[in-house]
């Protein structure tokens, strides 16, 4: 029975001696702070559209990184949440080219990256694409009236055009590429 009894404390020092290296190699393994855990969080917004047509790519999958994925509604807008810091947002769509865009979530915010242009694959080399549409300005509240004063002095400092001005509407402004046409008819 000695024998025995040996052999199990034997046996006892290892499994001690093992729980301890164990122990101690424990928390030098673990991963690097925020893997794992509690992280903060942001929104990235934009459109995707056809840099050919300007015309939204309904169902394009936008990615940051492998978690944090997406589909552009019927108007190729999109709201991706997604871990806060320097992302890299990947826009793909079938028969499309893939093309990314680099920006800065903030917590608890939702930033704007515009326009994620694709090209179509069949698209031929070097030929130029149409600028991106012109973005909308935000609305102004309905409780406050637009002064006549106001509206007319960027017309006036421009001195582009002797026409007069257009009243102010919610529609966005005319894109670059109408902008040399409208010169040359009022020259």
């Amino acid at each position: 029975m000695t024998f025995g009894l040996l052999i199990q404390v034997f046996h006892m020092r290892h499994a001690v001696l093992g729980m301890i290296v164990l122990f101690a190699l424990g928390d030098a393994c673990s991963p690097p702070p925020n893997v794992v855990g509690v992280q903060d969080y942001g929104r990235v917004a934009g459109r995707v559209l056809d840099a050919t047509t300007n015309r939204p790519i309904p169902n394009a999958l936008i990615s940051i990184g492998s978690l944090f994925t997406t589909r552009a509604d019927v108007n190729g807008g999109f709201v991706l949440r997604a871990v806060t810091g320097d992302q890299t947002v990947t826009a793909r769509a079938a028969g499309f080219t893939t093309v990314t865009a680099d920006t800065t979530i903030s917590k608890d915010s939702t930033v704007s990256i515009g326009y994620i242009r694709l090209v179509p694959l069949t698209y031929p080399t070097g030929q130029p694409t149409l600028s991106p549409p012109s973005t909308p300005a935000p609305r102004t509240p309905p409780s406050a009236p637009a002064t006549p004063s106001a509206a007319a002095s960027p017309t006036a400092s421009s001195g582009a055009s002797a026409a007069p001005s257009a009243p102010a509407t919610s529609s966005p402004a005319p894109s670059a590429s109408t902008t040399p046409s409208t010169q040359q008819m009022s020259s």
